[in-house]
């Protein structure tokens, strides 16, 4: 069955657990507008709410201030490096995946056999998600690497030009090449596939997403 986005629609009943993927860096002001009330009204009905964005989101104003909004203890946010799509899973009975290339419908999900297919995503998600809150290790003292500079490494060294990149990662282009003109010159790195090596032979994971992107 088809619905309008359901990243609008009424909150979920008492008691329940809203769980989140959101695409991309960033939403548009009224969308976010929407969310929060929901939210607020969501939590007065004793919902609990978790998030997981991409690490890009971490320097989202909007989303930032939506987030700000929210108490904290109602609500959990992690970011992730994968590119993830829109899906929506209420009280682990009803999920909502897109409809429609733009996003503007969703197609609701009872059957239990496919609710519970897309938690287990979900929990896989969740699991190698980065809680927003967290600061991590940068890979040496005089070079930190933010996640999603990690992340764009990453696919550089994979042969993925930067619209492609871009597009992974759900930010624009321009602010891709702002991230890898860092990362290069962070790492002294002589070309675009360096940094993923150089990053490689470090035998590092561990990253700040907190630094601030150029």
């Amino acid at each position: 069955m088809l619905h309008p986005d359901p990243s609008t629609r009424p909150p979920p009943r008492p008691g329940t657990r809203s769980s989140r993927a959101q695409p991309g860096s960033d939403r548009p002001a009224g969308k976010l507008q929407e969310a929060l009330a929901n939210a607020h009204t969501a939590i007065r009905r004793g919902a609990r709410i978790r998030h997981i964005y991409q690490h890009p989101a971490r320097y989202s104003g909007s989303i930032r201030d939506y987030l700000s909004q929210v108490p904290a203890q109602h609500l959990r946010v992690r970011t992730t490096e994968l590119t993830v799509e829109r899906l929506i899973i209420i009280d682990r009975s009803v999920a909502h995946i897109p409809a429609s290339a733009d996003r503007s419908t969703a197609l609701r999900i009872s059957h239990p056999a496919l609710v519970s297919y897309l938690i287990q995503v979900y929990e896989v998600l969740w699991a190698q998600a980065v809680p927003l809150a967290e600061n991590h290790q940068a890979t040496a003292p005089n070079a930190p690497v933010t996640a999603v500079q990690h992340s764009i490494a990453r696919l550089l060294a994979e042969g993925h030009v930067d619209d492609v990149v871009a597009r992974k990662m759900g930010i624009s282009v321009r602010t891709c090449r702002s991230h890898i003109a860092r990362l290069m010159q962070t790492l002294g790195a002589t070309s675009r596939t360096h940094p993923g090596t150089l990053l490689a032979r470090s035998g590092s994971t561990s990253t700040s997403p907190h630094e601030p992107p150029a």
